[in-house]
């Protein structure tokens, strides 16, 4: 996985607000069976640079998502031919990408359920589109991080475009 965010100052009336963007490549499936939500989802992702795929059921997600890899999941968990717990205990043996339910089923049972077979998150219907675009720039800003400080612990360089990074030397290099 690779950081392909963007941040940039935005200025506005008497202030400046950091944003963050994503600029290519990082991939979100949504798997939702309802086509109103999961169009909706699917608009405000792309909105802020993400690439989009979805899914209306559990065994056609779940297999895009071997086929994808994508870099987060948003998960309804009342799916036909596999419900969303299923397909995130399936995900969660196979893959580490972060996993939002995102569910009607508003009880604590379904909840505590749903973040004790791997889910990171527990979204409830209706969701603020807000929020849940907060939490996935948040999430995915955290495993990028993760991402990066493990390439650069175990390489030792890291290269973004044309410039090269050396931590162990200490050293930055702009077109080689």
């Amino acid at each position: 996985m690779t950081n392909n965010r963007l941040s940039c100052y935005i200025k506005g009336k008497g202030s400046h607000k950091l944003r963050s963007f994503a600029v290519s490549g990082e991939k979100i499936l949504v798997i939702e069976d309802e086509e109103n939500i999961l169009e909706a989802v699917r608009y405000s992702l792309s909105q802020e640079g993400y690439d989009v795929y979805g899914a209306t059921d559990g065994e056609k997600g779940l297999a895009l998502a071997q086929q994808l890899k994508p870099d987060l999941v948003v998960l309804d968990v009342m799916l036909p031919r596999m419900d969303g717990f299923e397909v995130c205990r399936i995900l969660r043996r196979e893959m580490s990408m972060p996993v939002f339910m995102l569910s009607a089923r508003a009880e604590e049972i379904d909840k505590v359920v749903g973040l004790e077979i791997g889910a990171d998150d527990y979204i409830t219907k209706p969701f603020s589109m807000r929020e849940l675009l907060a939490r996935v720039r948040n999430s995915l800003r955290r495993s990028s991080s993760i991402a990066i400080d493990d390439f650069i612990r175990d390489s030792g360089v890291y290269t973004a475009g044309n410039l090269e990074v050396d931590v162990s030397a200490h050293l930055a290099r702009l077109d080689g």
